[in-house]
């Protein structure tokens, strides 16, 4: 069994592979060739929560189970929001090939998943991209949706106005366009071109009157039917596209409470971005539309990056092997 870190993570992909990667996954889940049992987890009387996913992939075959935790107090520290490990298992005697670092596979699959969905979903010339949040998802998508958009601005909301200088400082200015730090969400969405949500909000912070014709919003934030980010009132306006609207139905807080109240019926969702990239249902209808890609995270994804980083640490000798039986 290999045991894969973070540092070795970064040796074996880069996000232009990630997002071709995510890509893949996403029409082996539409197609019907993956198990994905909904993610479950264990919470804590301090509220801090043991998140577990596994699942099943078939090609390349194998299944697995990622545990994150996501501890309160990692929140603004040096710790990552999600520490934790993923489990890689063949499948044909399950044997564990590989351990590796959970909250660097969760970061970059993530983020690739949204780039990937821009890609199909955004504008062709949009270039200005607007980031609700400043944690280890905002630097993660921002990296991957400049792979898939010419982008002439960034703008970035921050709950806490000092981080940032810091996070700006990330990004060189010989290397990327100008990072504008906003302190309102509505002053950060501004003639956006594309919106990516990856706040820790508990409650709406995207509302209606803040989209504008010819937005793509990546909804990336909040996982779990009692959280949400964008308002149900918005809903109104969008094309909805899900990863996998089993997960949805039962995770998706704006989707769930819009159908609550009655705002949105149950055949709302356009369908799964796997269904779009297969050509069997139709995207962007015209420049003016609103599209909303719903990212929940998936097995799938975990598993396809998982294996490509195992099989490259095989080849490139990187790791730290464990005789594990």
């Amino acid at each position: 069994m290999l045991v894969i870190n973070r540092q070795d993570i970064h040796q074996l992909i880069d996000v232009a592979s990630c997002i071709e990667i995510m890509r893949q996954a996403m029409v082996q889940v539409s197609q019907g060739k993956t198990r994905l049992p909904l993610r479950w987890g264990l919470q804590m009387p301090n509220q801090d929560l043991m998140g577990m996913m596994p699942g099943y992939l078939a090609e390349p075959e194998c299944f697995g189970l990622k545990v994150v935790n996501m501890m309160q107090a990692n929140r603004g520290g040096i710790n990552s929001s999600h520490l934790g490990c993923m489990m890689l298992f063949e499948a044909e005697h399950g044997k564990p090939l590989a351990l590796i670092d959970a909250g660097e596979i969760t970061a970059m699959r993530t983020a690739a998943a949204s780039a990937m969905a821009t890609d199909f979903l955004a504008r062709k010339n949009a270039s200005r991209l607007a980031v609700i949040g400043s944690g280890e998802q905002a630097i993660s998508h921002i990296h991957a949706i400049d792979e898939v958009r010419d982008l002439d601005s960034i703008h970035v909301w921050f709950r806490n106005p000092e981080k940032a200088d810091d996070f700006i400082a990330q990004f060189p200015a010989d290397r990327w366009p100008p990072i504008f730090a906003h302190h309102r969400v509505d002053e950060c969405l501004q003639g956006a071109d594309i919106v990516c949500t990856v706040s820790a909000a508990q409650h709406p912070i995207v509302f209606e009157p803040m989209l504008e014709a010819g937005m793509h919003l990546n909804v990336v934030g909040s996982s779990i039917k009692e959280h949400q980010e964008l308002d149900c009132q918005a809903l109104l306006h969008c094309r909805y596209f899900v990863d996998y609207l089993e997960s949805a139905n039962h995770q998706a807080g704006e989707l769930i409470h819009a159908r609550e109240q009655r705002l949105i019926g149950e055949d709302y969702v356009q369908g799964e971005i796997g269904q779009l990239i297969n050509g069997e249902i139709e995207g962007r209808h015209k420049e003016s539309d609103i599209t909303v890609y719903r990212s929940l995270g998936v097995a799938a994804q975990d598993l396809a990056l998982a294996h490509y980083l195992y099989q490259q640490a095989v080849e490139k000798s990187l790791g730290t092997s464990v005789d594990f039986l």
